[in-house]
C-alpha cells in the first residue's frame, strides 16, 4: 500500500546535482551501469522500503541494505539505462512530490496507478499484480468475512495507499492512517485498530513474524488495473517510460519478475 532515486538523463549539470545531494541521504547506492567511468549517468529510485517483499530493509554482511523485487526491477532499469543506480527511502505519501520537484527520477514502491495520481505522474506498464488482505487480531477472523463487516470500526492503513482510499468507501468507518506499515500493525496488535488493509503479499509477510495476528477471509474486488503495480516517472519524460518500459517487457517475457518475488519472499522469511 507502499524509495527515491534520482536519474539525471537529460541534462549533465542537474544530474551532477542532484546525485550529490541523494548519494548523501541513502544507504543503499548500486552501481549496476557498465563501465563506472566518471560520465556515467545516474538513476535515482524514490521508495518506502518498509513493505516486504516488495522493498525493505535487511541486515546483509552486516550493513543494513534495501532489498526487494522493486529493488531488482530498478536495477535491472539503471543496468539498460548504462546508469548508477541511487536509491532513496521515504515514506510512501512524499514519493509523487519528490519525483515532480526532480528529487527523483523514478518511484517504484507497489504504486498503483491511480487515475488521480495519473494527473500528476506518468505511469509504465503494469509490472506486478496483487489481491488486498485484511488482517485482523488472532481468533476475530471470524467477525470480518466482507468489507461490509468492517462498518463502523477502526482500520488501519498506509497513508496514501490505495488502501486508504478502499477504507474510505466503508460506511462509518474510523481510518488511522499512518506512513510506515510495521507502525500499523503495533496499532492492529495492541488493539488501537479492529483490521488493516493491505497487499496481501505484504500480509502474508507479517503473519510470518508477528503471532497476533490473522488474515480475515475478506475478498476486496478490484480491476486489473487497481490490482497492479506500476513504475511512477515525471510527466512528458517519454525517454525514461520507454525505457522502463522497454525493461517491464524484456524481466516480463524471460519470467525474472516472477523470479524476483520469489526470491524476496525466501529473503523475508530468512
Amino acid at each position: 500500500m507502499k524509495k527515491v532515486w534520482t536519474v539525471t538523463i537529460a541534462a549533465a549539470l542537474l544530474l551532477s546535482a542532484c546525485g550529490q545531494k541523494e548519494s548523501a541521504d541513502n544507504n543503499a547506492a548500486s552501481n549496476t551501469g557498465a563501465g563506472g567511468g566518471a560520465e556515467q549517468k545516474t538513476l535515482t529510485l524514490g521508495t518506502s522500503a518498509d513493505y516486504a517483499p516488495y522493498e525493505f530493509h535487511k541486515q546483509i554482511d552486516g550493513k543494513d541494505t534495501i532489498v526487494g523485487f522493486d529493488i531488482e526491477i530498478a536495477k535491472e532499469i539503471a543496468k539498460d539505462m548504462n546508469a548508477k543506480l541511487v536509491i532513496s527511502d521515504m515514506d510512501f505519501d512524499g514519493l509523487l512530490m519528490a519525483l515532480n520537484t526532480d528529487k527523483v527520477d523514478i518511484v517504484i514502491s507497489g504504486m498503483t496507478p491511480t487515475e488521480e495520481r495519473k494527473q500528476n505522474v506518468d505511469f509504465s506498464k503494469i509490472y506486478y499484480r496483487a489481491e488486498q488482505g485484511v488482517l485482523v487480531k488472532k481468533g476475530d477472523e471470524g467477525k470480518y468475512t466482507s468489507l461490509d463487516s468492517l462498518k463502523g470500526k477502526k482500520i488501519g492503513v498506509q497513508k496514501g495507499s490505495i488502501q486508504e482510499g478502499i477504507a474510505k468507501e466503508v460506511e462509518g468507518a474510523k481510518l488511522t492512517a499512518l506512513a510506515k506499515i510495521p507502525e500499523l500493525v503495533m496499532e492492529l496488535s495492541s488493539g488501537r485498530v479492529d483490521a488493516l488493509i493491505v497487499e496481501k503479499p505484504v500480509a502474508e509477510q507479517y503473519l510470518k513474524t508477528q503471532d497476533g495476528i490473522a488474515m480475515a477471509d475478506v475478498k476486496i474486488e478490484q480491476t486489473e488495473e487497481e490490482a497492479g503495480s506500476a513504475i511512477a516517472i515525471k510527466k512528458g519524460n517519454k525517454e525514461v517510460l520507454d525505457s522502463v518500459n522497454k525493461t517491464i517487457d524484456r524481466l516480463q517475457a524471460s519470467g525474472d519478475i516472477d523470479r524476483f518475488v520469489v526470491e524476496a519472499n525466501e529473503m523475508v522469511g530468512e
